[in-house]
């Protein structure tokens, strides 16, 4: 797909018309977290990392890894899905920025004692994702993160909280969810954990299971992402 079709999408996705409660769902690439944010152009921020990020990837990538929606501490800072903050800025720190995408990645979230934030925020399911596809000798630019819930679901009044998506809310994103694939078209899918499994077939998304990495999973999850690898090799998929 062309950088059009892929400003298209980061724009639909930062304007959140889709969104059913913008009281309970944030929007990390339009919304601005007063309280948390780092400064008032925090969501331009993160919209040019999303861009950036999936322009790095567009006719390369080899498979996209989906999961059920963001996190507090992940996206919503660092504007990337399954992607934390802390761990992007420790790779730039250390001459390995560019897994990400050219140029600079800039900070967003506010450092604030309660946050334990000082290094930025620190997503641990994103750290195992990426920790994992590493070891598991994938390219940063060969696989692209994503949510079949492209916003953060929170409880009201509630914003550094995580729910699941509502079964509305699934439906009412699915549009995004589809012009995000549309962008790696005929690209094999992987739906990370049950959660995301049974809400992509519930739309009719055929994607191929893999272990959630929290809780004990991650070696299932590594163990899924390599016999991938093997089958793309072997051209199984």
């Amino acid at each position: 797909m062309s950088a059009n079709d892929l400003d298209n999408f980061v724009t639909a996705v930062a304007a959140g018309r889709l969104i059913p409660d913008p009281g309970t769902m944030f929007n990390p690439w339009g919304d601005h977290d007063l309280v948390h944010d780092q400064s008032p152009d925090a969501p331009q921020i993160r919209a040019d990392h999303l861009f950036r990020y999936l322009a790095a990837r567009l006719g390369r990538a080899r498979v996209l890894l989906i999961a059920e929606a963001p996190s507090y501490s992940g996206a919503k800072f660092s504007g990337m899905a399954m992607t934390s903050e802390r761990d992007v800025l420790a790779r730039c720190a250390g001459g390995h920025g560019n897994e990400y995408f050219d140029g600079g990645f800039r900070r967003t979230s506010r450092e604030l004692p309660q946050l334990k934030n000082r290094d930025g925020m620190l997503e641990r399911t994103a750290s195992i994702v990426w920790g994992a596809m590493r070891d598991q000798n994938w390219q940063a630019r060969d696989f692209v993160l994503w949510n079949a819930v492209a916003y953060h679901p929170h409880l009201p009044g509630q914003p550094l909280t995580n729910r699941a998506p509502s079964v509305t809310e699934r439906r009412a994103l699915r549009p995004l969810l589809e012009q995000f694939l549309a962008l790696f078209p005929g690209v094999p899918r992987m739906a990370i954990g049950r959660i995301c499994q049974a809400s992509l077939a519930d739309m009719g998304i055929e994607a191929l299971p893999a272990r959630h990495p929290s809780y004990g999973g991650a070696p299932e999850f590594r163990a899924a992402v390599s016999a991938l690898r093997d089958r793309l090799t072997d051209g199984q998929v």
